[in-house]
């Protein structure tokens, strides 16, 4: 088998994994802070496809809860060998749960906001790495900007930021990572309710969260990725994605 067909293969294998776990029933969609491993050479290219997912995060008002389904395309650029720049657009879904909201319409406390467009910019750098060994360590900030906004229906405007820190090992084909995040959600809510409209801001509950992940190389040059991701920040959250380096 030739290089490129093997190539070829590595990706629809690795594609075909992520295809199955994302239509397991595992809740909802986020989006990935990425291993440390994650940072790109100078002038190389990452195309990604995956999803991501927050469960039931806390938000304030107390006793409200907030769920995302997100799925769309990341790009990754090396700006230098030690940072890199990532872009994502993809579609989502918003909910939020809040029982002091009593619409005469509906009788149910969730509120769905469907259609929603995301938009999500990342820069991650390289602090340290010890070839040796295999350890690296980085930082990361992202901007996750999510909007649904229909004539006649719920809008609703997800923004967060986050500020995050990971440390990784190589293991071969393996590279698994842990870290800490710190995130700022700002979620601003239009609810129709009849000729009502109900205004609500929800911010998280808890703005600090770790995260523990793992790439899995594949081909004979390990340029494909496949990134699982989990984390806990007032709820869990998972991500799943499959990157192609170039």
């Amino acid at each position: 088998m030739s290089r490129a067909a093997r190539r070829a293969t590595g990706v629809l294998s690795s594609a075909w994994v992520v295809v199955m776990v994302l239509r397991a029933p595992c809740g909802v969609w986020a989006e990935e802070v990425g291993s440390p491993a994650g940072i790109l050479k100078k002038g190389q290219w990452a195309m990604e496809a995956g999803g991501g997912a927050v469960f039931g995060r806390e938000v304030n008002p107390s006793g409200s809860k907030a769920t995302v389904y997100q799925l769309g395309h990341r790009r990754g650029f090396g700006l230098t060998d030690w940072l890199s720049l990532y872009g994502k657009i993809g579609a989502a879904y918003l909910e939020v749960k809040d029982t002091s909201i009593k619409r005469s319409s509906n009788s149910s406390s969730t509120i769905r906001f469907n259609g929603a467009v995301l938009v999500d910019l990342q820069l991650k750098s390289r602090f340290w790495r010890h070839v040796k060994t295999g350890l690296e360590w980085d930082g990361s900030f992202q901007y996750v900007y999510l909007r649904a906004r229909h004539r006649g229906s719920n809008d609703g405007t997800w923004q967060e930021w986050v500020g995050s820190t990971s440390v990784a090992k190589s293991m071969g084909r393996l590279t698994p990572y842990l870290g800490v995040k710190y995130s700022l959600t700002n979620f601003k809510t239009k609810i129709r309710d009849g000729s009502a409209l109900i205004q609500r801001t929800y911010k998280n509950d808890v703005p600090v969260g770790a995260f523990f992940g793992t790439d899995l190389h594949f081909g004979p040059s390990e340029d494909v990725i496949l990134n699982v991701e989990t984390s806990y920040l007032g709820g869990p959250e998972l991500d799943i994605a499959v990157k192609y380096l170039f």
